[in-house]
């Protein structure tokens, strides 16, 4: 769409519902995402999935994402944004009802790459649409009401999903959005008014550029393969990883050049010349590889390091992502008279480490009570990191420059999303087999300790009513248990130790910058 489109004629209702319109439409796709990794463990269980697996389902959503974006302008340019947010709302909702209904991690793949080639471009779309169809005068309560309904998408998602896990199935988790995405396709049709669509158009315009685009998806797909590749094997064991790499990389930087040169690229490179825009997306890389190893992160501490109930873990981290949408219309009312912002993004790092830190140092039996600080410092973020970053990235771009470097940073967000998930699953593996052995070591008869525990376990298992014969292999199953359960106990706190100096990294990153505020 031009940069100079006129804003869109609507009467208020019809403008107010396509205000919260394309809130919440990209809000479905941080409600499904945010499921998936909150409850990534019942989705492997339920399609029976080995961590390898599951890292391909994260992988294809995000390659099918990124391509998304780069497809996105032509689809609009030649059916507008009505209907292409229309149509993909529809098919991801058919992408929905085959993910709740597959039987394999095949079919699982293949349904979430669906719902990524159509929910990735959402929240880049609707932004722009903030950003160049309202007034300068409207535009301000438009990005508000965008910004609100994602992060109140997100706090919902641990809530409903643990409710539903918990008295349904994790089938549920994608089920449910089918109905979500049809009722937004009506409201999309409803409000969003018929705009983007080039009408006029050159003979030979519309072919598409289909050379740079699967250089692309050839160069994202070889990276992602390679950096999962190398968690089980070493990058010259074999000759196809390098030869992979180095078609990867190639493709990648035939990319870079054709979009540097091209009269009408996907996304003008152009604007990394500015300082503060390669700043920004930095930090956007940092925020969105922290937000998505801690979501991954707790639930899991929670249920199998302090064995809470899904239910319960659920409502401590729904409240505590609600408390996240308090503050943000908080951060709206104050945020005007914040003028040293690099010390709120800085800061924001600085909770994320003492919240890590402070988890690393609850015992096993910690309780609720003891949770309330962390989930506290945990909730505010997102608000002191992500906004003032976006405010301070965009904030001298033209219409144009805005709405290729907002393409961009989405890019960046769907790669840092995926990239974090398949790091996290793979530190996980490393550091569970590494507990593992160390405390299995110990259980040996030459272990007085162990000897005495296999002893008393044995004999109350007998008091008990347990078979004198069965008694000592239920004592030895229980010692299993212990051990699964500490080995996952300390491989939690060392993904947090983990992810307290990635923050390190960022905030040190954020400190050093003079163009931040």
């Amino acid at each position: 769409m031009p940069a100079n489109a006129p804003s869109p004629g609507l009467r208020p209702v019809r403008l107010d519902a396509y205000r919260y319109a394309i809130g919440l439409i990209p809000g479905l796709e941080f409600f499904e995402n945010a499921l998936l990794v909150y409850f990534a463990a019942y989705v492997a269980g339920g399609v029976d999935a080995s961590p390898k697996e599951f890292v391909w389902m994260t992988t294809a959503y995000g390659i099918a994402s990124v391509l998304a974006i780069l497809k996105q302008q032509w689809l609009v340019e030649r059916i507008g944004y009505r209907r292409y947010l229309t149509v993909s709302l529809l098919l991801y909702a058919c992408g929905a009802v085959v993910a709740g209904t597959t039987e394999s991690v095949t079919q699982l793949v293949v349904a979430r790459t669906l719902q990524g080639a159509c929910a990735g471009s959402w929240m880049s779309a609707c932004r722009i649409l903030a950003q160049v169809s309202f007034p300068a005068e409207r535009r301000g309560k438009a990005v508000q009401t965008f910004a609100l309904m994602l992060f109140t998408c997100m706090a919902a998602a641990p809530l409903v999903g643990s409710l539903l896990v918990a008295r349904y199935t994790w089938r549920m988790l994608f089920l449910c959005t089918a109905p979500l995405a049809v009722m937004l396709a009506a409201l999309a049709w409803f409000s969003v008014p018929d705009i983007g669509r080039l009408r006029d158009r050159q003979t030979g315009g519309g072919s598409y550029p289909f050379l740079p685009f699967m250089a692309f998806a050839l160069a994202m797909g070889g990276l992602q393969v390679v950096l999962q590749e190398m968690r089980y094997s070493l990058w010259l064991q074999t000759p196809w990883l390098p030869l992979l790499t180095a078609a990867a990389v190639g493709a990648l930087v035939w990319f870079a050049y054709h979009q540097w040169e091209h009269p009408a690229p996907f996304i003008q490179l152009q604007s990394l010349r500015r300082r503060e825009f390669q700043v920004g997306l930095l930090l956007f890389v940092f925020y969105y590889y922290l937000a998505n190893t801690q979501s991954y992160l707790l639930p899991r501490l929670f249920e199998q390091g302090f064995g809470f109930t899904i239910e319960h873990t659920g409502q401590l981290l729904g409240y505590s992502s609600l408390l996240t949408v308090l503050l943000l219309i908080a951060y709206f009312r104050f945020a005007k008279f914040i003028t040293q912002k690099k010390y709120l993004i800085i800061s924001g790092f600085a909770m994320t480490i003492v919240t890590c830190v402070w988890l690393g140092a609850l015992p096993p039996d910690a309780g609720q009570a003891q949770l309330y600080g962390i989930l506290a410092l945990k909730s505010v973020f997102g608000i002191f990191v992500v906004l003032p970053v976006a405010n301070l990235t965009f904030k001298t771009f033209d219409h144009e420059s805005f709405v290729h470097g907002y393409r961009l940073k989405n890019i960046l967000r769907q790669l840092s999303g995926s990239f974090a998930v398949s790091t996290i699953v793979a530190f996980e593996q490393h550091r569970d087999a590494l507990h593992r052995t160390r405390l299995s070591e110990a259980t040996n008869p030459f272990n007085p300790a162990f000897s005495q525990t296999l002893d008393s376990l044995t004999a109350a298992l007998t008091h008990a009513g347990v078979a004198v014969s069965q008694a000592h292999g239920a004592a030895l199953a229980q010692i299993a248990q212990i051990i699964q359960r500490q080995a996952a106990f300390l491989t939690f706190i060392d993904g947090f130790h983990f992810v307290a100096i990635v923050a390190l990294c960022g905030g040190i990153f954020a400190a050093l910058q003079q163009r931040l505020n």
